[in-house]
């Protein structure tokens, strides 16, 4: 059974715990290592060396160390077989790369320990005839080389050739005995977008230690069972989930897992996988995403969705464990539906990686770690560096790019049983980079954790040389700086103005490309809040310079052009890609598609009109964050209030959050499209409905029903799920009057990156935190007054002179309490308390940290 625990080192001595017992390595490890040169005065001094029966990948990785032993020394290194048990013939020296079974006479003791859990250990050690690189897997001993190559001043921080670092030293010595063991079993993440260039991503993967003889398959997997056996499927349809009286056959059905056929079948084609490649460590049978759960009697007296999940892999994982082909296990994700653990035990040799996002029955992540693992289940993690769908590509965003996340959780993870992570991701090296470079170091040493400053010393070091102050406040501003809320365009003026001086200072041409890289990214940002402020065509012309400025500079890897350009399109509505222009039609009949590359010239010039068009903010309070885990605000039980207002036409992409109770599946609109008649051109009004609860992210319900013709409509949007909903919709900002249901908390948010847009005048309600000291945030406009908690005027817009930041002190008593945006135009972009305004207690949705914070109890 995997259960690999952490390693130790005691007294220079490395210590294996598995499953309890201790291995020591040797106390030689304590011992000064003798120093062997490897090249000097413009020779190497000694091939590399591996077995004659070595296979491809050793032999692989031994050509790929010769060669680049040969550009850090600027001499040629060989590639030699080894024709003696020890990989060194008596007065010959060499670099022994390879298989430590592959040597049957070693000049010193070797005791690895054995299992699947401990396949990947390998050493670095120098004796006075070489050094010796060796590893108890083929992936073991790629990582041995490039640890040993880490060493010697190698990096390879992002995708791109540009990001590699191939010092240059004459003189190459070694002097080193050390024994390694990754803490992670398995380290796919960042693990690359389905589009990446798999080819970029392998590489860097290898030479950052990622690999793994380990396999775990955890991919959704009914889909590819019924593939495999579509024709007992077609014989048999009681085999799929009966829901709402039917049985369903889409790409995301589920089974009657109640049916014993249906078991037998799932069961013989996990055996069948395992008997046709003996080879693999585990098959999957996570379930296919999404809801449709079997509804029949049966089903239900099985148990919870997560024990009929788990009841399936404990089936597939006794059988294929009594073939006799070795040890393997069953992969699947604790995610969506089947998150919360189950009711009964999981098979000791079912691993369930818990997904940290789309977790459901009301579960903390912690819970669920603990609750799984007290049923006996392997963990593995399922995380999410990011998603472009939640961070456009933006920094500050994504947890891939949040060192604090990182060096937190990884830790935390492995400390409660996680052996295993694999993580979505994004090519958003831009944003992420620096993340994304970290995580494969914590994973393989959770105590790197304890050193991030210095990992990030060493990136500035190698990536940066003389630029790397600047650069310090680059990434600082971008992966660290979480506890400030920033505006898009004091970010983006921050991000400028870093690079501007890094620029200056860089000398190294590679530098200055790694640099430009990130000017192109900053770029992307400036055009995105271009975009992201505009209406109408403006938007359309707007996306289209994002789109192309994307696509021309996608073999950079800072962006995620793929999603951008083809895949989700920030999943705007209001914006179109033309037939012309789409992804499929290729340069150069695509008028929006150019490889034209970036000079010098053009590059500078994009920076400095950066620099111009965006100034850093400097504000007089601190901003601070609130997630969007929203709740009723009833719970805080505070007095009831008048009811506000506000103008229910929009012109426009337009959204509001609602909360659906329990029982409540419908939400009725009365909608009337083309308020302004010539421009009733603009088609449809189009609505989409979110969950917080849907796992594939996509809308639950959408409506294009209503046409702009000024008449009144109603639309009925429907969900599967209670809670929190997000509606939005957009007309091609024809004028559109929505009128939503009078009954259901409705809560608008209004932040620096997502404003409300509100038309006309408005009278609005928001919630001051206890202890909070000054509301502060911004205005676009210059009408309106601000009310405390007693109906008090303070703070007037009028005295503004232009559209700016806004301060106001909370006098003493008037924090806990709602405040009021009255007689208002324009927007309120709140900084210092959550962003959310509504016309009344009852409809006002706040974040669930604030209520957990100020709840207070009933009026008696």
């Amino acid at each position: 059974m995997l259960n690999l625990k952490r390693r130790c080192r005691c007294a220079g001595v490395f210590v294996a715990l598995v499953v309890g017992w201790i291995v020591p390595l040797g106390s030689s490890l304590a011992q000064t290592p003798p120093e062997v040169i490897l090249a000097s005065e413009g020779q190497s001094r000694m091939p590399v060396l591996v077995h004659d029966e070595a296979d491809a990948e050793v032999r692989e990785v031994a050509d790929e160390l010769a060669d680049y032993l040969g550009r850090i020394s600027g001499t040629t290194f060989s590639v030699e077989e080894a024709v003696t048990g020890s990989g060194i013939a008596a007065g010959q020296r060499g670099i022994v790369v390879g298989l430590v079974s592959s040597f049957t006479d070693l000049p010193f003791p070797v005791d690895f320990p054995s299992g699947t859990a401990v396949r990947d250990q390998y050493m670095l050690r120098t004796t006075r005839d070489g050094l010796y690189l060796l590893g108890t897997t083929p992936a073991a001993v790629q990582s041995a080389v490039w640890d040993f190559l880490h060493r010697q001043g190698y990096r390879l921080f992002f995708l791109t050739d540009t990001w590699e670092v191939v010092p240059e030293r004459s003189h190459l010595t070694a002097a080193i005995n050390v024994v390694e063991q990754p803490d992670y079993v398995t380290r796919e993440a960042p693990r690359g977008a389905p589009w990446s260039d798999r080819d970029l991503w392998n590489r860097w993967q290898r030479r950052n230690r990622m690999n793994s003889s380990f396999a775990l398959s955890t991919g959704h997997a009914y889909g590819g069972i019924v593939r495999r056996n579509a024709k007992t499927f077609a014989e048999h349809p009681e085999y799929f989930a009966l829901v709402a009286g039917e049985r369903p056959r889409g790409g995301n059905a589920k089974f009657c897992v109640s049916n014993v056929g249906l078991r037998q079948v799932v069961v013989a084609d996990a055996i069948k996988q395992v008997k046709d490649h003996p080879e693999r460590d585990s098959v999957s049978l996570d379930p296919s995403d999404g809801g449709g759960w079997c509804e029949c009697e049966a089903c239900r007296e099985m148990g919870s969705v997560s024990d009929r999940a788990v009841t399936l892999a404990n089936d597939a994982a006794a059988a294929i464990n009594d073939l006799g082909l070795g040890e393997k296990y069953v992969g699947m994700y604790g995610y969506n539906e089947h998150s919360p653990p189950p009711s009964i035990k999981v098979h000791p040799n079912v691993v369930i990686s818990v997904a940290t996002a789309f977790i459901r029955g009301g579960h903390s992540i912690e819970e669920l770690v603990e609750g799984w693992q007290a049923q006996g289940a392997v963990l593995g993690i399922r995380d999410y560096h990011d998603v472009f769908a939640w961070s456009h590509d933006l920094p500050r965003s994504a947890r891939g790019g949040n060192l604090d996340y990182l060096t937190r959780t990884i830790p935390w993870f492995h400390e409660h049983g996680a052996r295993f992570m694999n993580s979505e991701n994004m090519d958003s090296w831009g944003a992420n980079g620096l993340g994304y470079w970290i995580t494969p170091q914590l994973l393989w040493d959770v105590d790197n954790a304890e050193r991030v400053d210095a990992i990030v010393e060493d990136f500035l070091e190698h990536a940066f040389a003389g630029a790397k102050e600047p650069m310090r406040t680059f990434y600082a501003l971008i992966n660290r700086d979480h506890d400030s809320v920033r505006s898009h365009e004091d970010v983006v003026a921050r991000m400028y103005r870093a690079l501007d001086q890094a620029r200056t200072l860089a000398r190294d041409p590679q530098v200055h490309a790694r640099i430009d890289d990130l000017v192109l990214y900053t770029r992307y940002l400036d055009l995105y809040g271009d975009y992201r402020s505009a209406d109408g065509k403006a938007r359309q012309q707007a996306f289209e310079r994002v789109w192309r400025h994307a696509y021309r500079m996608r073999d950079r890897m800072m962006l995620s052009t793929v999603a951008l350009c083809h895949r989700d399109r920030f999943r705007d509505r209001s914006v179109q890609v033309p037939e012309q222009a789409k992804w499929s039609v290729t340069e150069p009949e695509n008028p929006w598609k150019s490889s034209e590359p970036f000079d010098e010239a053009e590059i500078a010039e994009l920076l400095a009109a950066g620099i111009a068009a965006n100034q850093p903010t400097v504000l007089d309070f601190t901003a601070k964050k609130f997630s969007d885990d929203l709740v009723p605000a009833t719970q805080l039980n505070l007095p009831h209030v008048p009811p506000g207002r506000y103008d229910q036409r929009g012109r426009g992409r337009q959204q509001v959050y609602v909360w659906l109770p329990e029982n409540h599946r419908k939400i009725e609109l009365d909608v009337t499209g083309g308020m302004i008649k010539h421009y009733r051109d603009r088609g449809n009004v189009k609505f989409s409905l979110y969950s917080s609860k849907e796992a594939t992210l996509d809308a639950v319900d959408q409506n294009d029903s209503v046409p702009p013709d000024g008449m009144p409509r109603r639309i009925v949007l429907t969900s599967p799920h209670q809670g929190l909903h997000r509606i939005e919709w957009s007309d091609g900002s024809d004028m559109t009057k929505v009128v939503l249901p009078a009954e259901l908390p409705l809560t608008i948010r209004s932040t620096l990156e997502n404003p409300m847009r509100l038309g006309g005048r408005w009278d609005l309600y928001f919630y001051v935190p206890g202890g909070t000291a000054v509301v502060g945030g911004y205005s676009d406009a210059t009408r309106g007054k601000m009310l405390d908690g007693d109906n008090q005027v303070v703070f007037d817009f009028s005295t503004m002179d232009a559209a700016g930041y806004f301060s106001v002190p909370v006098p003493e008593g008037q924090d806990g309490m709602l405040w009021k945006f009255s007689d208002s135009r324009g927007s309120r972009m709140l900084m210092t308390v959550p962003p959310y305004l509504a016309t009344s207690v009852e409809t006002l949705l706040l974040p669930r940290e604030v209520i957990d914070a100020d709840k207070r109890p009933s009026p008696r």
